[in-house]
């Protein structure tokens, strides 16, 4: 987490009980505070996808567990369906353009098709080693997806694939020959009939669509490519040896490298007006560069372990990063600032997320569906004392009816145009009622 000047500080265990506090007045030197469960566990995030038109953030979780999360945005919860077909877990995801469906790559070697508002599985793809990667073609006509060949034939390194979508069928196949270095990566892109693969041998490639030789090889390194992007102008790979090297898409020279605090570099984004790049690593950082001037915008620290996933939404106003400490963070894209904090909690009913302090709520504000999950207590600075607040104490409920706020949250994330402008009110309703003489300040100010 950052604190307000968006400096780096650090954070404790991934459950402790303080991973926000709130403070809220009462009458002499009490304050009232609050902090999360600390004996709730989380799931570690293995991927995030945005839908185009931002309301759904498809999740996916680490370690063989193939269980896939929806999250609506509009209404802050999260989709009853359970997105069932895999026994593995699912590495990466990719919507349609249409923000209906989104297909799968997963470790138990088959891609999969869903239905977001249903839960249905219409389409599978199967017959390959683990995928960590798959991409969707805009159009709809393809899907490419990369595995680790090497487990169903000893013969074969890693591969990326094109799959008809209409078909059901593989209809190319482009191999990476070339002895792995470290195992454990191959992505793979798609443009205007032009593939891009990176993978662990340390080799990245563009090929076209129907050929299964390269046309071209940007670049070889001593390490394994995580991640590809590609823009109008412009080729990116993430590697393990702690640079991201952006090169020309079609002539393959050079353009500049990115290089990063640790080794292993987990994703790289660039922005559609091609001024920026995002990037995350594995210690919980993200890092946003000037593409023109090579120069670092920020570098935060914003998880307490390894970022395997990012994305962008609203317009590339919000990064979204996914983590194995068990939450997603919502980002400003341009500063780093944190907007919320979603907890990935391993009871599937329970919902929780939550706004850090600023200037308009210097409490800071959350949302959950199970208020069990909140413990509110009371100090009293004159006599030191800390008491626990019972869970049916009238102060306990009335603490949580204030902070538990959940169309503000939807607003902050939604439009931040609109969010600055309901607290900028709030706040000069606040300075009204404390400028009028010996009037009483209401217990609770209502939007």
């Amino acid at each position: 987490m950052t604190n307000m000047n968006n400096k780096p500080v650090s954070q404790g265990k991934n459950n402790a009980a303080c991973c926000i506090t709130i403070n809220s007045q009462e009458p002499g030197k009490s304050k009232l505070r609050h902090a999360f469960n600390p004996d709730r566990k989380y799931r570690g995030v293995r991927s995030v996808a945005a839908s185009g038109d931002s309301r759904y953030l498809v999740i996916t979780f680490e370690y063989g567990n193939p269980r896939i999360r929806v999250l609506d945005l509009e209404k802050l919860e999260f989709l009853p369906h359970g997105y069932n077909g895999h026994i593995e877990s699912v590495r990466l995801t990719a919507i349609t353009r249409n923000n209906r469906e989104f297909f799968t790559a997963s470790w138990d070697g088959s891609s999969r098709r869903y239905e977001i508002e249903t839960g249905r599985c219409t389409q599978i793809f199967s017959g390959f080693g683990r995928s960590p990667s798959c991409f969707l073609d805009p159009d709809g006509r393809y899907l490419f997806t990369a595995s680790y060949d090497s487990d169903i034939n000893i013969g074969m390194k890693n591969a990326g694939r094109c799959w008809n979508i209409t078909t059901g069928k593989s209809v190319k196949l482009y191999k990476h020959t070339q002895e792995r270095i470290y195992p454990g990566a191959i992505d793979i892109a798609y443009e205007k009939g032009m593939v891009f693969t990176g993978s662990d041998d340390g080799f990245a490639y563009r090929w076209n669509l129907r050929q299964s030789k390269p046309v071209l090889t940007y670049f070889s390194c001593r390490g394994s490519i995580r991640k590809v992007a590609v823009s109008g102008n412009y080729f990116a790979a993430a590697c393990t040896d702690g640079l991201v090297r952006l090169h020309f898409k079609i002539s393959g020279e050079l353009f500049r490298h990115f290089r990063h605090n640790t080794m292993d570099v987990r994703d790289v984004k660039i922005s559609k007006d091609e001024k920026k790049i995002w990037t995350a690593d594995e210690s919980g950082l993200v890092y946003c560069f000037s593409i023109n001037s090579g120069e670092l915008i920020y570098i935060l620290k914003v998880h307490q372990l390894w970022i395997w996933s990012i994305c962008l939404m609203q317009n590339e106003e919000i990064l979204v990063t996914g983590s194995g400490d068990g939450t997603v963070l919502f980002l400003s894209a341009d500063s780093g600032e944190i907007l919320a904090e979603l907890h990935n909690l391993r009871e599937s009913t329970d919902f929780l997320i939550t706004c850090p302090p600023d200037k308009s709520f210097p409490e800071g504000i959350f949302f959950t569906n199970n208020t069990d999950l909140i413990q509110v207590f009371r100090e009293d600075e004159e006599k030191q004392t800390h008491e626990v607040l019972d869970l049916n104490d009238t102060r306990r409920e009335a603490y949580i009816n204030r902070m538990n706020l959940k169309n503000l949250i939807i607003t902050r994330l939604k439009n931040t145009g609109q969010y600055t402008s309901l607290t900028e009110q709030f706040l000069r309703d606040q300075k009204t009622l404390d400028q009028i003489s010996k009037q009483k300040q209401p217990y609770m100010l209502k939007a």
